[in-house]
């Protein structure tokens, strides 16, 4: 018999809002502000006006994926996803956070897995599939934070009434104002997107034309599960990606900007893009690293941590910054990221300022 190949998906592409998704990615934007410098400014205002114990709870709420519940369907408001919310029983609260994780342990997990009964009956049994799971993406582990969210599991009303009220106090007092002030900005990112022709394109070929990214192992990836992915222009996200979903549909965030090529009426828009660039320059260790590799092309982490004496963690969060903003390409070499400068960026960069000041 004939070897017979399928024809490769149909992936459509949408843009859209989604504003309780949106509001609660940037919720979880204060979680990582450490790690990641260029977000967008509201994100490191809030973390600095926010109490340990507010950040604490906030972080205990992203640990206990409450954002997979808006990933079912499409809300019109923030509001009327958590009013829903408040007014859902506990345990489906519960029920989402262990079947997301098991769906998650499955895909990169190798044996057997515990079922949710066991997971909720011993702590133990938790905490270690939580460390397997982080061991194999090669990420840290806050093993107390899930010792807490461990013992919300088993007390639903309690965890109910925890993130209702804290998501609830957030809107209120930061989410609120900072979506009216984005809302026409984002409104105009979407309707510039939608005015492009993506017919006939690759799933790698949409995302470097919408976010300016290269994604091509992950769109690998979605080009043969996925039939829809949904984009989301953020406010906070400045220069990086991030994505939510498997399966049918991929919902994927980007700093809201304008496509090439595109004229928009909005100037915050243009430049919302413009400052996203310039912030990466405006810091002397990412000139250190830029005029570095203007010298020495094609350098590894660590030789630029050795050349300008960075730690780990300093040279990581500049050389994603630079990267995400497009001053850096990165190419694998003996099993290690290497670095080049991008010059047509930069050239790209200074021509958009000059063009916005004439």
């Amino acid at each position: 018999m004939p070897e017979i190949i399928a024809p490769p998906k149909t992936l459509q592409v949408r843009f859209s809002l989604e504003p309780a998704l949106n509001a609660s990615h940037s919720l979880e934007l204060l979680n990582v502000a450490e790690q990641f410098s260029g977000l967008g400014e509201w994100v490191y205002q809030t973390v600095a006006a926010l109490s340990p114990e507010q950040m604490h709870i906030n972080r205990l709420v992203d640990a206990l994926g409450v954002e997979a519940r808006s990933e079912k369907e499409s809300w019109p408001s923030f509001t009327a996803w958590l009013d829903d919310l408040a007014a859902s029983d506990p345990n489906e609260l519960r029920d989402i956070r262990l079947d997301k994780l098991l769906e998650y342990a499955k895909k990169s997990l190798d044996g057997e897995l515990p079922t949710p009964e066991q997971l909720l009956a011993d702590c133990a049994t938790y905490l270690a599939l939580i460390e397997r799971i982080c061991t194999s993406g090669d990420e840290p582990c806050d093993l107390e934070l899930y010792r807490e969210v461990h013992a919300l599991l088993v007390d639903p009303p309690a965890m109910h009434d925890l993130v209702v009220t804290h998501l609830r106090a957030m809107w209120d007092q930061f989410l609120a104002p900072e979506w009216e002030r984005n809302l026409p900005m984002l409104q105009e990112s979407i309707a510039a997107f939608q005015t492009l022709d993506f017919t006939g394109m690759s799933c790698a070929e949409v995302v470097r034309r919408v976010t300016g990214r290269e994604l091509a192992e992950k769109c690998a990836k979605w080009q043969g599960e996925a039939s829809q992915i949904v984009f989301i222009p953020s406010a906070h996200l400045g220069p990086y990606v991030g994505w939510v979903g498997s399966g049918e549909t991929i919902r994927l965030f980007f700093g809201a900007r304008v496509p090439e090529g595109v004229t928009v009426r909005s100037p915050e828009l243009s430049r919302s893009e413009l400052l996203m660039r310039l912030n990466a320059l405006a810091d002397e260790t990412r000139l250190g690293i830029l005029e570095l590799l203007a010298d020495e092309d094609g350098l590894s982490s660590q030789e630029i941590m050795e050349r300008l004496d960075l730690s780990q963690s300093a040279a990581s969060r500049h050389l994603r910054q630079l990267a995400a903003t497009g001053y850096l390409s990165v190419e694998r070499r003996e099993g290690a990221n290497a670095y080049r400068l991008n010059r047509e960026r930069i050239d790209d960069t200074f021509g958009a300022l000059k063009r916005s000041v004439q």
